[in-house]
């Protein structure tokens, strides 16, 4: 999978876990596991917001290193055509 469908798909997911939380929250009113179950809930979709930056992280240091490496090529052409204009005059 690509970073940015990984990523939209932890950031659903997390809205999900919120929203699914909330309705355990207002609709369990008599059920003493309500809270319990809120909490572990929101720690669930902590966890996938969390996963979400560690992925967006990764994904933006590969797309440095990948200019890095294209830097690190046009500069070596650019010494090349000077080297190739020098020779030439």
């Amino acid at each position: 999978m690509s970073h940015k469908t990984v990523i939209k798909v932890y950031e659903i997911a997390s809205y999900a876990l919120i929203l699914g939380a909330t309705v355990i929250f207002f609709l369990m009113k008599e059920n003493p596991m309500r809270l319990s179950l809120t909490m572990i809930l929101v720690a669930l979709a902590i966890a996938m917001r969390w996963l979400m930056e560690r992925h967006r992280f990764k994904a933006a240091d590969e797309e440095i290193d990948q200019l890095h490496d294209d830097l690190r090529r046009l500069t070596q052409l650019l010494a090349e055509e000077k080297k190739k204009n020098n020779n030439n005059k």
